[in-house]
């Protein structure tokens, strides 16, 4: 259940531009943003189910629409050019459950009770008092989405993870491709709840989480490196950091640019761990919890398949959806967040509306339905986690907790005909991970970019 790390696509030669798929193609329909397709998604509480088994095809997929997102919804109804394939099938299986690890439980019961928010003057809302573990356990209230948003924002992250990214790739509806394979060492030192660690790492400052993204192919690309850097203040806008082999050097990028391509990818900065947002400013309405179809547990047989070949087996070409090989579908009640800037920074901001999907058990998000300025559907996608059992939990996820994992992250750009898709796999974690990458200093600062090439 990791957030996503840095995309990092279309860099070549040593300067960074954007890949030169981008399609002019328009979509072949408008989808408005209407709160009545979201109010009428299956609620969490609802008798209504899906039995395990079933196989949701081209004939029936309406009759379960109200279990889906409406971005998946709008893939099935064949309208733009990223379409669900007539012959397509999503299996569904039973729910299985995935418990947070042991200390973020124990951190959450001993620390909540003195979390709470503080009006900005703005319409946001800062945290105080928060020191580790879910700062809202039980959301409720008028204030129930942000108090959400800051779960989903302090949801589990372990102190070191690295992980490896096979083969993903950036296409447009010619199919061009722009590859990358990359290294992502993330580092968080703040607010930790990990076994024989202190809750914040001495000597790193005002720093919360760093995410570290090195390319090691194609040739070309080879040794670009790019840093995000976050601060323990959440209403901080990050620094972004890329070290240019061609210059020898990092260069640092604005922070204002949180709705640039993110190299070129389909991401945005504020797109980053699947949903990179300063919650301070912005404001999150609680739609309601809902009970949606997601892969929580994918399969581990076809996780590396994507550096096989050309393009996996276990989803369909080429919009790149799971099939069943990928994994079974289960309902995951979730929390359905309308999240917007507050008024004094919308200005000039490229979405209109950010519909997160946000399992409840976890407080990861797992779909996001992205409508551009004028609240036209825009960017739909999956963050697609697999749950690995976490070093010094003496068990299995089952009675460890569910710690981060290797995953699929994806978008599919609905208005340009553009594809993101990011198969990550060779997860380690905190002391299963190599000694090389035990070092924050290397990995987690701009000085240490400076050795990528030794």
């Amino acid at each position: 259940m990791y957030k996503r790390g840095c995309l990092v696509f279309g860099v070549l030669a040593g300067a960074f531009v954007l890949t030169s798929g981008w399609s002019t193609a328009k979509a072949q329909t408008v989808v408005m943003w209407d709160s009545r397709a979201y109010d009428q998604l299956v609620s969490a509480d609802s008798p209504d189910t899906i039995p395990p088994g079933t196989k949701i095809t081209k004939q029936n997929w309406q009759q379960y629409k109200n279990f889906m997102p409406v971005g998946m919804q709008a893939l099935w109804q064949q309208k733009f050019y990223w379409k669900l394939p007539d012959d397509a099938v999503m299996e569904t299986r039973a729910t299985q459950s995935i418990p947070l690890p042991k200390k973020y439980q124990q951190d959450t019961e001993k620390y909540s009770g003195q979390v709470k928010l503080v009006p900005t003057g703005d319409g946001g809302y800062n945290l105080e008092n928060y020191v580790a573990g879910a700062p809202f356990p039980h959301p409720g209230g008028e204030l129930a989405g942000v108090q959400i948003l800051y779960n989903e924002y302090y949801a589990y992250i372990p102190y070191l993870i690295t992980t490896y990214a096979h083969l993903g790739f950036t296409m447009d509806r010619f199919h061009n491709k722009v590859a990358n394979e990359v290294r992502e060492v993330n580092f968080k030192v703040k607010h930790l709840s990990d076994p024989n660690k202190p809750v914040d790492i001495p000597g790193t400052g005002d720093l919360f989480i760093t995410q570290n993204n090195i390319i090691w192919t194609p040739e070309q690309s080879k040794y670009v490196n790019a840093l995000q850097i976050f601060y323990n203040d959440p209403g901080k806008l990050p620094e972004t950091f890329v070290f240019v082999p061609a210059l020898r050097r990092s260069l640092r990028t604005s922070t204002a640019a949180r709705c640039s391509p993110l190299l070129g990818s389909d991401y945005t900065e504020d797109d980053e761990r699947s949903m990179n947002l300063q919650p301070p400013i912005f404001q999150a309405k609680f739609v309601g919890y809902k009970k949606i179809l997601m892969i929580a547990h994918p399969n581990p047989a076809y996780a590396d398949e994507g550096a096989k070949l050309g393009h996996p087996t276990a989803y369909y070409w080429p919009l790149m959806f799971p099939n069943p090989k990928a994994g079974a579908w289960e309902l995951r009640n979730v929390a359905v967040l309308d999240v917007r800037r507050v008024p004094s920074h919308s200005s000039g901001y490229c979405y209109g509306s950010r519909m997160a999907f946000i399992d409840k058990e976890t407080w990861q998000p797992v779909w996001m339905d992205l409508y551009d300025a004028n609240l036209k559907l825009w960017k739909v996608g999956p963050s697609v986690y697999r749950p690995m059992t976490l070093p010094g939990t003496g068990g299995d996820v089952a009675t460890g907790g569910g710690g981060p994992g290797d995953g699929v992250y994806m978008y599919w750009d609905l208005q340009n005909a553009h594809i993101t898709f990011d198969p990550q796999n060779g997860a380690q974690i905190n002391e299963d991970a190599p000694r090389a990458y035990d070092d924050f200093a290397r990995w987690g600062t701009p000085a240490g970019m400076q050795q990528v090439m030794q």
